[in-house]
């Protein structure tokens, strides 16, 4: 009985450290995600946010051990690959900040199986592989020695999985964004493609009889998933995303980790404190401002919101306001039909403002 209890104990403690986490009081949310953890050592959840917490306190080693604990809980289940990917990546970046390219390239190179399509895991990538310690390959005159050892039984060496590298490359015109994966031979019924409003999941069944995955999530915007299609063909599985907002450019496919975190403050600061514009604004210009190449947050309400018609203005302020800063629309026919809903990104949760 005690065992519910704790973890019923765990998840109140793990909520007040996301309360403090998103005030910035980052002293406070470690406080609480550390007796979260004492009180349930099993979700990799809480890991990963104390992880979060502590490469803002400046306490890398231990940010990278809380996320290699992390992977090592949810490496095993299906149903978490996407934290597990996540846990991998960072525990990656932060071994490589502390120069420990070996642990960084073994984390990265999971994480690239994953996703193999992800920018920021290439880049880092490329970075550490040169750095790792070299692996020693024997010459054929050894391996030919070391196929027995003299008692009469053959030596097995462990083979190392070569990371997948899939090219793929992407455009735009006004109503679609286009993505093209290039894998040659592969049969129409070997490939699968789920849309979500903000994601596509590729799957592909290989004829050796391993199946690979890729996910492109969260994009950079939405799109219309019973509008989006694709098509196998002899070099390339081409997948055609239907724009939610036409016309809208993309400056890139997906979100940065930046973005995704930005946009989280936002949700949450919306829904406890109500929403001012002007604030909103400023606050995407502060956090564009700490990386010069990453503006699409303050330009999209730069350039949208105040070069925008009334009825424009009027569709993007009700759908931010009453989906507690989870939706943004340009579309003031689908938003005055009734009230838009709070969906809360991942890893948040929605809370209700009480005036």
């Amino acid at each position: 009985m005690s065992k519910p209890v704790s973890k019923t104990a765990a998840s109140t403690l793990f909520q007040q450290g996301n309360e403090a986490y998103f005030d910035d009081e980052y002293e406070q949310a470690e406080s609480f995600y550390t007796q979260a953890i004492a009180a349930d050592q099993t979700n990799s959840e809480y890991y990963l946010r104390r992880a979060r917490v502590r490469s803002k306190l400046g306490n890398l080693e231990t940010a990278a051990s809380d996320a290699k604990r992390a992977a090592n809980l949810s490496a095993d289940k299906s149903s978490l690959l996407r934290q597990y990917f996540k846990a991998l990546h960072l525990h990656g970046k932060w071994a490589a900040e502390l120069k420990n390219y070996d642990e960084a390239a073994e984390s990265l190179r999971k994480a690239a199986v994953i996703n193999p399509s992800h920018e920021e895991v290439k880049k880092l990538l490329d970075i550490v592989e040169p750095l790792t310690t070299p692996v020693v390959v024997p010459q054929p005159e050894e391996q030919e020695q070391k196929k027995d050892d003299g008692s009469g039984q053959a030596a097995t060496a462990a083979a190392v999985p070569a990371r997948p590298k899939i090219r793929h490359e992407w455009y735009q015109n006004d109503e679609f964004v286009v993505l093209e994966i290039f894998i040659k031979r592969v049969q129409k019924e070997a490939a699968s493609v789920e849309f979500t409003e903000k994601g596509v999941s590729v799957s592909v069944k290989m004829a050796t009889g391993s199946e690979n995955n890729y996910e492109f999530e969260p994009l950079l915007h939405s799109i219309v998933p019973g509008e989006s299609t694709f098509e196998v063909l002899s070099t390339k599985i081409e997948i055609r995303l239907k724009k939610a907002n036409a016309g809208c450019k993309w400056d890139h496919l997906e979100e940065t980790e930046a973005q995704q975190m930005a946009n989280q403050k936002l949700s949450l600061a919306s829904s406890r404190k109500g929403l001012s514009w002007d604030s909103i604004a400023a606050y995407a210009e502060k956090e564009t401002k700490l990386k010069p190449s990453e503006q699409s947050i303050n330009e999209l309400f730069q350039n949208i919101y105040k070069d925008a018609d009334e009825e424009t203005r009027r569709a993007m302020l009700k759908s931010y306001t009453e989906s507690n800063g989870t939706a943004l629309s340009t579309d003031w026919k689908s938003v005055s039909k009734g009230k838009v809903e709070t969906v809360p990104p991942t890893d948040t949760y929605a809370k209700p403002y009480n005036s």
